[in-house]
Formats: C-alpha cells, sequence, structure tokens
C-alpha cells in the first residue's frame, strides 16, 4: 500500500502538506491545482487512509474500594491490569466499580471504549448485556462465561482436587477442614446472588468421593472469620485450608492465640498466593494464582480486540501452583 512519502515524491510536495491535505487540514494554504494533483496521485496509487484506532480500554469491576482493602487479591489483579495497559501503550478510561447505587446509565460510556476488561463474577446476563454495548470484552477471573466472549481465568476447583490429593498421598491418615465464603454473582444494578464456590464444590464432592465426612465453614473471605472461626472451635483438624489468603492469616492468627503450633499440630494452607504471605509469621503456603498472568493476558486479548486481528473468541485457562513456606510442608513426614 502507497504511503504519505510516496504520494509526496510522486506529486512533488513534502510529506506534511500531502498529510495535511488528506487529513482536509482548514488552516492549510495551498493552491487549488497542487491539491488537485495530491489527490489525484493519492488515487492512482490507491492510497488508503488508516482508520483510527480507538485505543482506550474500559475497566468493570465488582470489588468496591472497601473490598479491595480487605482482600488485597482484587487490588493486585487491578494493578496488574493497568500495568500491562500501559506497557501495551493503550488508555486507561476511569473505573467502573458495580455495586449497590451504581446507574445503569453510566454503563453507556462503554460503547465508546475500544475494549473492555471486565473483572469477577457477573451473572451470565449482566455479561450478556455488556457484550451488547461492546462486544470488545475480556472477563477476568471467572469460568462462567459464555463461549462467545474472550476470558481468562483459572481452574480453580481442578486446583483444589489436586491440593486434597497431594495432602492424601503424603499424609493419608490426616483430618482436612475448609474454610472460606459462596461465590457472589453480580448484577449490573449491584445486587448480589450467592451460589457454591469453586474451591468449596470440589472439597464437598472430595469428600464425597473418599467417604470422608465434609468439615467445610462457610464464614465469608475476611481475615476475621478465619479468625473467630478458629478461637471458636474446640477439636481442630489436621489441615486447615482457606479459600483466600486472607482468610488463612486469620486461620494463622487465631492458632497462635490459642498457643497451637504451626505446622507441628495444624498445618494451614491459602490461596491467591499474595505478596503479603511471605512477611506473616510462620510464612504461609498458598495456591498461587498468577495475578501478573490475568493482566498480561487479558490486555493482549483486549488489544487484539480493538486491532481487530481475532475473530474467534478464546479461553485462556491460567495455571496455578502450590507455592510451599512454613505453614505446611507437602514433603511426607
Amino acid at each position: 500500500m502507497a504511503s504519505i512519502r510516496d504520494i509526496a515524491k510522486q506529486a512533488g510536495v513534502s510529506p506534511g502538506t500531502v498529510s495535511r491535505v488528506l487529513n482536509e487540514d482548514p488552516t492549510l494554504s495551498v493552491a487549488d491545482r497542487t491539491r488537485a494533483r495530491i489527490l489525484d496521485t493519492a488515487k492512482a496509487l490507491e492510497y488508503h487512509k488508516a482508520e483510527r484506532v480507538n485505543r482506550q480500554v474500559q475497566i468493570i469491576t465488582y470489588a468496591s474500594r472497601r473490598r479491595e482493602m480487605a482482600d488485597p487479591f482484587h487490588r493486585e489483579l487491578r494493578l496488574a491490569i493497568e500495568s500491562e495497559i500501559k506497557k501495551l501503550n493503550l488508555t486507561l478510561k476511569k473505573t467502573l466499580r458495580i455495586e449497590a447505587g451504581f446507574k445503569k446509565q453510566d454503563l453507556q460510556d462503554v460503547k465508546k471504549a475500544g475494549a473492555v476488561l471486565v473483572i469477577g463474577h457477573f451473572s451470565t446476563e449482566a455479561l450478556k448485556e455488556i457484550y451488547q454495548l461492546n462486544p470488545n470484552m475480556v472477563v477476568i477471573n471467572n469460568q462462567q462465561v459464555p463461549d462467545y466472549i474472550d476470558a481468562v481465568y483459572s481452574d480453580l476447583e481442578q486446583a483444589m482436587f489436586q491440593l486434597l490429593n497431594q495432602i492424601r498421598e503424603t499424609r493419608p491418615n490426616s483430618k482436612i477442614a475448609y474454610y472460606g465464603g459462596l461465590r457472589e454473582e453480580r448484577s449490573l444494578k449491584g445486587q448480589e446472588t450467592f451460589v457454591d464456590d469453586a474451591r468449596y464444590h470440589a472439597y464437598q464432592t472430595w469428600c464425597k468421593q473418599f467417604h470422608e465426612v465434609p468439615n467445610a465453614y462457610l464464614i465469608g473471605w475476611e481475615r476475621e472469620g478465619g479468625f473467630e472461626a478458629v478461637t471458636k472451635s474446640e477439636a481442630l483438624p489436621d489441615v486447615l485450608i482457606a479459600g483466600n489468603d486472607m482468610v488463612a492469616i486469620g486461620l494463622i492468627q487465631g492458632l497462635q492465640q490459642r498457643g497451637i503450633s504451626i505446622p507441628k499440630e495444624v498445618g494451614v494452607i491459602g490461596f491467591n498466593d499474595l505478596e503479603v504471605n511471605q512477611y506473616v509469621t510462620p510464612s504461609l503456603t498458598s495456591v498461587r494464582i498468577d495475578i501478573e498472568q490475568f493482566g498480561k493476558s487479558a490486555v493482549l486479548m483486549a488489544k487484539e480486540r480493538i486491532q481487530n486481528v481475532r475473530q474467534s473468541a478464546m479461553h485462556i485457562v491460567i495455571q496455578t501452583k502450590q507455592i510451599e513456606r512454613q505453614s505446611f510442608s507437602f514433603k511426607d513426614q
């Protein structure tokens, strides 16, 4: 395809003049014969003006600022996405937080974005409605996404099965308990519906498979819930698995208040592998969800949509990894 420099060379003018003529710059003073020559040359060389690419990215999240403070996973994920947007030379629009009191008319701004990144567990109806506003969307950290919408997530149910099987293999007689919350699905009105979380569902299924009596506590996702659950329990199992790291940290603090040795008497394992885990005493063993890779994959997928280089939707499953620290060892005891 011919360039502006090709036209300028053949028409005998500067590239700047060609650019201003083709862009119909009203401040340009040029002879009509020169303008006509430039336009005729562009037509003869089959020059096509490149369409302006909309590089704006809109983030929609279900995490309030308070939730980001209570569980740093949500904040770290958003920051990883924002960092990648900057690296790929895209532009970030103001983040929309869908919570109680959110005005749906604010979503109309989504139409103006080049692509939309949706973080968290929104209902299928909500995702379809966002898709109608802007089909260039990528859903992050939500496995329940229609196959025609791009998504990036980790298979937490499979990760829990792998964790439980490994504990059983190295500690065959250990009693295992689970502490976590329900998964909330958010509508675009900010309304919440609660369903079983993948980790909790996997735990229940695994116990049934191995004829174990389930010992699960649905206490929410905050540190205080883990602390209270442990301090109020009379008998404790051998291994405590938390649905996220903040609950796990609460479990550790509760065990320490009771004078229980970790991991000698009770082992603790979290999920997410936040940066703070290595500074907890004892440092927290956790199942890593690769937040940085979430950001890289999601933003790259969004850029592909912006540049129209891919038509088919993709679902990318990011591998989880067990990170062993002091609160639990997977080695044979």
